[in-house]
């Protein structure tokens, strides 16, 4: 019988009411360009790579580990993106396009162009694709200081940094309020586009605010219509919540802020297919939680373009990446994701840029699915399985650390950061004697174990016959509609043919 609900499930699958079969797409995610226009091949690397009179440094002219990105290097992603796939259904651009300099080094014109100069780059090798930006918190001038409240930032960002060309005109519109919007990727899916840098730790005029722009407020009356639209949400921002797994304690956003927000796309998860983020310049991932405990959902946090070093102890460089994900058409659900990095290594001493595939997250994780339930096993597996550890420690670094040094409370913060974003749910966390899963059930050692039940021969044959049968059928029938229903699905995501319109860290 079990063998007969099988093919039958095959065969529902394989031919649904409407003849049609999983419509899987690809779209891309880049993040943390950090184009720094200064960087010299002669630069010294202890000086973010700037012209250095009178000594000479033999550094890349695709980057240095200690320094941000140079043009060659923002061109190199984004052209290995249209190489590697050039048709994407759209492009998630999640934020920070200006360098790590200090303040005095910058003004409000020169961060208004460094982000139209990166819109320029991308709009110009992906002239038909929708491309979905969101602001990183060093995007502001001063850096991190997003202000509580619509202000003209956001116009000159939609008209000097050009993203009026890449969003339409309603999105424009609300993003004049404070630098988020929601978009329609298609009927069944939506992009929420989200400025979390308003909930930033670091940022000094949101901390006594209780909603800053009204994008909480915003936020849940976007998810609400989605709820009752029967639509689904994919999220997209610069700065996730939670903490970071390589400093333990240190909270992306102020307390207040992580406790709403958590609470509020836990609320909805059940209609948020994915939460995709940058910011921290490594790869990791987040799980949600509902408010019994269970896994709900998932936050991707993919690594940045930029190599260079973080001033936050024990942070190390990475190498350049860029991300390609797979994802269902019609519910948003994260398929699979394929990483690709750049060998900053190799390039220092060739000077080409080779582009190549880093790993396979269901494959290289033993996945079943990128569902969070499997996530979680995989998390909390870590403990016990250093071989999946060490590909995640060496992940977390684009490959940049080889042989990392993780001790066990090292890998306990790496655990707890990635299964508890809430603050005293990670605390709880580091506290318990093994953070690991629970021990699966298992017969006690006294018990008699229960004798198998007897199946008589002729059932047997009968069973198989049947099987046999609805085997055929289901096969026959599956290549008819297969080949009845199955067309090109014409790209259906780019809105123009054309452009159109007119010391820190992290």
């Amino acid at each position: 019988m079990q063998i007969l609900i099988i093919y039958l499930a095959f065969f529902a699958f394989i031919c649904s009411s409407d003849g049609s079969v999983v419509k899987k797409g690809y779209f891309w995610q880049v993040t943390d360009f950090h184009y720094d226009a200064n960087y010299s091949t002669n630069g010294d690397p202890n000086t973010m790579c700037h012209s250095d009179r009178g000594k000479s440094h033999s550094n890349s002219i695709y980057g240095n580990y200690l320094c941000d990105s140079p043009m060659k290097l923002i061109i190199s992603a984004i052209n290995a993106m249209q190489s590697i796939h050039p048709n994407p259904d759209f492009i998630f651009w999640t934020g920070d396009s200006v360098p790590h300099v200090n303040d005095t080094d910058l003004d409000q014109t020169k961060i208004y162009y460094n982000i139209g100069n990166v819109t320029e780059k991308l709009m110009k090798v992906f002239p038909n694709t929708s491309i979905y930006p969101v602001l990183g918190n060093h995007d502001e001038y001063p850096k991190d200081a997003f202000p509580p409240g619509a202000t003209s930032y956001y116009s000159n960002i939609l008209s000097v940094s050009q993203w009026s060309k890449l969003l339409g005109e309603n999105e424009s519109t609300v993003f004049k309020t404070g630098g988020y919007y929601s978009s329609s990727l298609n009927p069944n899916l939506l992009v929420l586009g989200l400025n979390t840098n308003l909930y930033y730790g670091f940022n000094p005029l949101t901390q006594n605010s209780t909603d800053p722009s009204g994008q909480l407020k915003w936020l849940e009356k976007q998810l609400k219509q989605a709820q009752i639209s029967q639509k689904k949400v994919i999220i997209i921002s610069h700065i996730p919540p939670g903490l970071f797994e390589l400093s333990s304690g240190l909270m992306w956003f102020s307390n207040n802020f992580n406790e709403k927000y958590v609470h509020l796309v836990s609320q909805y998860s059940g209609i948020i297919a994915a939460q995709i983020y940058g910011h921290e310049h490594t790869d990791s991932f987040r799980i949600l939680k509902d408010s019994s405990g269970t896994p709900s959902g998932m936050l991707f946090l993919s690594p940045a373009v930029t190599p260079w070093k973080s001033t936050l102890p024990g942070v190390g460089s990475n190498n350049p990446s860029i991300r390609l994900y797979e994802y269902n058409r019609d519910t948003g659900e994260i398929l699979d994701y394929h990483q690709y990095f750049l060998n900053l290594s190799a390039v220092i001493t060739t000077n080409k840029d080779k582009w190549e595939k880093e790993y396979d997250a269901k494959k290289d994780y033993g996945l079943t699915s990128l569902n969070p339930v499997d996530f979680m096993k995989a998390a909390k597996s870590f403990r016990n399985n250093p071989k999946l550890f060490k590909k995640y420690i060496q992940y977390n670094s684009v490959s940049q650390n080889l042989n990392p040094d993780c001790n066990e409370t090292c890998k306990r913060v790496h655990v707890c950061s990635i299964t508890e974003l809430r603050m005293s749910d990670f605390n709880d966390c580091l506290n318990k004697p093994n953070p690991t899963l629970n021990p699966e059930p298992h017969s006690h050692p006294h018990t008699t174990p229960r004798p198998k039940a007897h199946v008589p021969r002729y059932m047997v044959i009968v069973i198989c016959t049947l099987a046999g049968t609805v085997f055929v059928l289901a096969v026959i029938v599956a290549i008819i509609c297969i080949k009845k229903h199955t067309v090109f699905i014409p790209h259906q995501y780019s809105r123009f043919s054309s452009p159109v319109g007119k010391g820190p860290i992290n």
